[in-house]
């Protein structure tokens, strides 16, 4: 199937994760700790011998993530599934600032969100499926709730 690909800006905190999993398809929600309202998304983050979890905003945006540990500025880090410890890296993709890898945190109907792994870039990529229900939520309301 043929694919276009469409750019859309929304403001900053109009979307959320809902559901976020690793590519085995274990889900990355936290409810015990939310951020921003919502339930976090909850990683492993590793650097040289540093390891400990994070708690990722799920409004897309907005970073006030949640870290057990100190990430100097300008580090790049591994991520991993904290149910089953895979690595959440994306080997071909890399950040269009600063070519640091990416990771990839996997939404339903075949959605993705990307990453940079630099610790301080806050690039990312949303990347929907089933964008016609999406687009259909616009229409008389300026948030969007995303089935993620």
């Amino acid at each position: 199937m043929e694919k276009e690909r469409i750019i859309i800006e929304v403001p900053s905190g109009a979307l959320h994760v809902e559901h976020a999993a690793c590519p085995r398809g274990h889900s990355l929600m936290d409810p015990v700790l939310p951020i921003n309202g919502y339930p976090s998304i909850k990683v492993v983050l590793q650097y040289g011998d540093v390891r400990g979890h994070v708690h990722l905003d799920p409004v897309y945006g907005s970073f006030h993530n949640i870290f057990e540990v100190d990430i100097p500025e300008g580090v790049v880090v591994e991520m991993y599934c904290p149910t089953c410890r895979t690595a959440l890296k994306l080997d071909e993709h890399h950040c269009d600032f600063c070519h640091s890898p990416m990771f990839a945190l996997y939404l339903p109907n075949g959605g993705m969100l990307e990453g940079c792994l630099k610790s301080g870039c806050h690039r990312h990529k949303l990347k929907l499926v089933d964008i016609d229900a999406q687009i259909s939520r616009l229409h008389g309301d300026d948030h969007i709730q995303l089935l993620m």
